[in-house]
């Protein structure tokens, strides 16, 4: 057991560390809501962790914009051109263009991709549960913070707006944007709203027997290889992310019936997966893949698993920056206050158990792996083992897995990852790159991966106001974490 003091000593190191990062990678962020690299179009998923950092860096006009943008993309019945179905194995890989009947289908859901203005792509035979899923939390939980904050934002907003403004300018666009009220927090929330309403539609829609867990096919997530199949944690984290930020914001709204029930929709989705999707054997929650599902092996623990400790920690007291929920006459709900904050102990203990198993399987050599055996199949591409997907190490769901791990108070474990993320081995740190072959060290895909950074930066945000709000040891200076 470590004393006062060693622990204290590693914390200073980490939030040393952990400003530098912050300011070495700031201006990547903030150049677009792409992934960036070779990809230049905008993912909604990768958006959701980019817009969540750009408004934790200040850049509340620009991330107000984008929500507003992407959002006006949502699935609708001859809305603008939608193709489907390239990474979907039962279409053989290949895209169609989705007729009106086919996108009533999708109606309340985002695209994966947002090519350009009327095209976007759906990239398996139905749309990604987690692209939709993350921007409903993302917005929820940066309305919700914006909301609360209004006043001073305005006072932001007219600072920004004195900027002078010609057409030929790089301002002009966002100035006309903040005219037109797209950049108000309360007209964003007017806009996107009713659409997070219709998507939790769509959602609850993929909810085939009812069980409160979302079932999907072949390369309908971010691993767009993998060929996963059935109840996927990840998946069901990224729902429950939605709902529980989506209640915060109606809460905040002083919307109670509406906040309620989607907390309840909350509450059975968790308790859901804790009655299913946990693993006596494994000690951890795995996936109940469906038995025609191509990938495997079967029991295969993903690193991004540690998303749904994240999820079950939001608006609780484990996280830094949660928001309380408010009733409608603006007071705080004390009962939030108290002991519906707590995680139930028995989830507290199997996420902690998840977690060790996480370290145990799929931490090799000190490489977190995003999975921790060899693929049986991939597709749209064959993959080689430590290839893309298949046991590799990615920065950005070691980002994940550095919040989960903050989450449950286990920092030291926070620095031994930061440590391999921010290493200086390359002309780059590793946080730069979308993937590392861990057996050659060699880094590949696209560069500089803006998803991963900003992953890695929200949870530095998370890590460092649990420092200094845990932190009482008289040689610790908490006053140095910006």
């Amino acid at each position: 057991m470590q004393d006062s003091n060693s622990t204290d000593t590693g914390r200073i190191s980490f939030v040393d560390n952990a400003k530098r990062f912050l300011q070495k990678t700031q201006e990547h962020v903030l150049q677009g809501i792409n992934p960036g690299g070779i990809y230049q179009a905008i993912w909604c998923r990768d958006a959701a962790y980019i817009l969540r950092d750009w408004f934790l860096s200040g850049n509340i006009h620009g991330t107000m914009q984008q929500i507003y943008q992407i959002w006006s993309h949502q699935v609708e019945p001859n809305r603008e051109k939608l193709v489907y179905g390239r990474g979907s194995p039962e279409m053989k890989f290949l895209s169609e263009v989705a007729k009106e009947d086919k996108q009533k289908e999708f109606q309340g859901a985002l695209p994966t991709t947002i090519y350009q203005a009327g095209f976007s792509e759906v990239y398996g035979q139905n749309p990604d549960i987690d692209s939709t899923a993350l921007m409903i939390s993302t917005s929820s939980w940066i309305l919700a913070r914006a909301i609360k904050d209004r006043q001073s934002m305005t006072e932001t907003s007219a600072a920004q707006q004195t900027i002078i403004a010609s057409e030929h300018s790089s301002d002009y666009v966002s100035a006309l944007l903040s005219k037109l009220g797209m950049t108000d927090p309360l007209n964003v929330v007017e806009f996107v709203v009713p659409c997070m309403l219709t998507a939790v539609g769509y959602l609850s829609s993929r909810d085939i027997d009812n069980d409160g867990l979302l079932e999907q096919n072949h390369n309908e997530d971010w691993m767009d290889t993998v060929l996963r199949a059935g109840k996927i944690v990840y998946s069901q984290a990224c729902w429950i992310l939605a709902l529980s930020n989506l209640a915060s914001l109606l809460s905040q709204l002083g919307r109670d019936d509406e906040s309620n029930k989607i907390a309840r929709l909350t509450d059975k989705a968790i308790k859901s997966v804790d009655q299913n999707l946990w693993s006596e054997e494994d000690a951890c929650y795995l996936d109940k893949q469906e038995i025609h599902h191509t990938g495997g092996p079967y029991r295969t623990l993903t690193q991004d698993v540690s998303l749904y400790l994240v999820a079950i920690t939001e608006n609780t007291i484990n996280e830094s920056l949660k928001v309380a929920r408010r009733k409608h006459n603006g007071q705080v709900d004390q009962e939030q206050q108290t002991g519906s904050t707590i995680l139930d102990q028995n989830l507290h203990e199997r996420s902690n158990l998840t977690l060790d198993a996480i370290r145990a399987r799929l931490w090799k050599e000190k490489w977190p792996l995003v999975t921790e055996v060899e693929l049986k199949a991939t597709g749209p591409w064959n993959l080689k083992p430590y290839q893309y997907h298949n046991q590799t190490f990615w920065p950005w769901t070691t980002g994940i897995e550095m919040l989960a791990r903050s989450r449950f108070d286990r920092i030291e474990e926070c620095n031994s990852l930061f440590s391999k993320l921010a290493s200086e081995g390359h002309p780059h740190i590793h946080a730069f790159y979308e993937w590392v072959n861990p057996i050659t060290d060699q880094p590949d895909g696209s560069f500089p991966f803006r998803t991963g950074i900003s992953g890695i930066r929200i949870a530095i945000v998370d890590i460092l106001e649990k420092i200094k709000s845990t932190s009482s040891s008289p040689s610790f200076d908490s006053s140095s974490i910006v």
